[in-house]
């Protein structure tokens, strides 16, 4: 599924809520040594035919749902249209079925803690240094509220070991997809907090040994971006509009179910 937003995107962290995704990723299930579902082995994942975009600026919130293919769509901000068009082909940016690919393999890899669980997944890192930013240009109010660190280079994609962890009673997951590399005010980058969601559907029981997870159910995945990476198609639209707009947050989401091979 190719998937794009075509005047590329800067994101401020607009995903604290997915902090309560049901996976517990530093709680309880992280720790447990309980019996958890066998999730060991490749799984084919199969997507919504829909992918729901949601954007804001400047406070207002506005939401589209495309196609599988994507496309394009317009907003009106403050009386001042606003075309998107989704752009996937970018190296540096991983879309919702990227993120997640058409095929996964998964390792619980510690039995001594047997919630947790690895996917090798499509992520960035910089191919460059990370620095020090420029005091003037992070802090509150900027896209680098942390003034965390920051690629002198450009963000890539490449295949990276992503770490999620199986809820306590063994009935769903959550694995954290974003990277956590700050922009360097050109490139997009994942947010951390980028996730995916599924249910678990198994067989058998932890009393019998043969605690086996098949399907994955009721999936979804989520990505935000943040970066430098919104740039108007419009030169000559109003200076005062262009702030509000690179100050953009933007969220796909896009649904799926899984089935063990």
């Amino acid at each position: 599924m190719r998937r794009t937003l075509g005047i590329t995107l800067a994101v401020a962290m607009m995903a604290p809520a997915l902090m309560g995704a049901e996976g517990g990723c530093g709680k309880g299930p992280v720790s447990s040594r309980t019996p958890a579902p066998n999730v060991t082995g490749t799984w084919d994942i199969a997507y919504d035919d829909t992918l729901g975009i949601e954007v804001t600026i400047g406070g207002a919130a506005y939401s589209q749902t495309l196609g599988a293919a994507g496309g394009s769509f317009t907003i009106d901000h403050m009386g001042q249209p606003i075309t998107f068009d989704l752009a996937c082909s970018r190296p540096e940016v991983v879309c919702p079925s990227e993120a997640w690919p058409a095929s996964v393999t998964a390792e619980q890899r510690n039995a001594a803690f047997p919630h947790r669980m690895w996917v090798t997944l499509p992520g960035q890192q910089c191919n460059g240094m990370l620095i020090d930013p420029v005091m003037s240009e992070c802090g509150p109010g900027t896209l680098n509220e942390n003034c965390e660190q920051v690629c002198d280079g450009e963000i890539v994609t490449a295949s990276r070991d992503t770490f999620g962890v199986v809820n306590e009673e063994g009935t769903a997951f959550d694995l954290l997809l974003g990277a956590g590399v700050a922009t360097n005010g050109i490139n997009c980058a994942l947010l951390g907090l980028s996730v995916a969601h599924a249910d678990l559907v198994t067989t058998g029981s932890a009393d019998t040994m043969d605690w086996e997870a098949v399907q994955m159910s009721n999936g979804e995945v989520v990505v935000g971006y943040a970066g430098g990476c919104l740039w108007l198609g419009d030169p000559d639209m109003d200076a005062a509009l262009e702030a509000l707009v690179i100050g953009a947050s933007v969220k796909f989401t896009t649904g799926f179910t899984g089935t063990r091979r």
